[in-house]
């Protein structure tokens, strides 16, 4: 247990605080960008499901980044920790951080007199963060590139927007009001191929 709290300390004090920081700036920001104060329920879910859950993309990708310092590979291999653990921890910390970054983030809109289903748009939105995020989880693994990990759910993100749910059906992403099952399907798929490219990711350090 001991070694998994460092793994964790390390982990938030290294690595994760960057793209947290860059999550609270994008969320501080948001007000003067979208608004967010006495919005109906289609403008406050709008606002969730196409600038909010973009957190996703900036906390999930980097799960692998720290293997690219030789230090760090030598460190784990000596403490003969399994990396599938380690990579687990890492997406733990990115999933907290963004539950609570979300939480926060309802709470001020609610503040703000914004018209929503608490809970129904707390899982709504919370899905599609994870759906962003384990896309790029999964094109960072395919890819060993970060840069291709972060491009993956930002050109899923423009699909999305341009085709809207004509193409993508079961996955289309902003369907808070239109089709709610929707949500249930990209969290789905989120889990699947994040699992996935922790997968592919260890069987090439094979």
């Amino acid at each position: 247990m001991e070694k998994y709290c460092a793994i964790t300390k390390s982990q938030l004090k290294h690595h994760l605080w960057q793209p947290f920081l860059l999550s609270v700036l994008l969320l501080t920001a948001s007000p003067l960008v979208v608004g967010i104060r006495n919005l109906s329920s289609e403008q406050s879910a709008k606002v969730l499901e196409t600038f909010v859950a973009l957190i996703g993309i900036l906390l999930f990708p980097p799960v692998f980044y720290p293997e690219q310092d030789q230090n760090v590979r030598d460190t784990i291999r000596a403490k003969y920790t399994p990396i599938t653990s380690i990579y687990l921890i890492r997406l733990a910390a990115s999933v907290l951080a963004a539950a609570a970054m979300l939480f926060v983030y309802l709470w001020v809109m609610k503040a703000g007199r914004c018209e929503m289903e608490m809970g129904k748009f707390y899982f709504g939105t919370l899905a599609e963060i994870l759906a962003f995020g384990g896309l790029g989880v999964f094109a960072y693994g395919v890819s060993d590139n970060l840069v291709i990990g972060y491009m993956a759910p930002l050109v899923y993100y423009a699909v999305a927007i341009g085709a809207g749910g004509k193409y993508l059906k079961w996955f289309y992403p902003f369907g808070m009001l239109t089709d709610y099952a929707t949500k249930h399907w990209i969290l789905a798929a989120g889990i699947v191929i994040t699992v996935a490219g922790i997968w592919l990711r260890n069987r090439k350090r094979c």
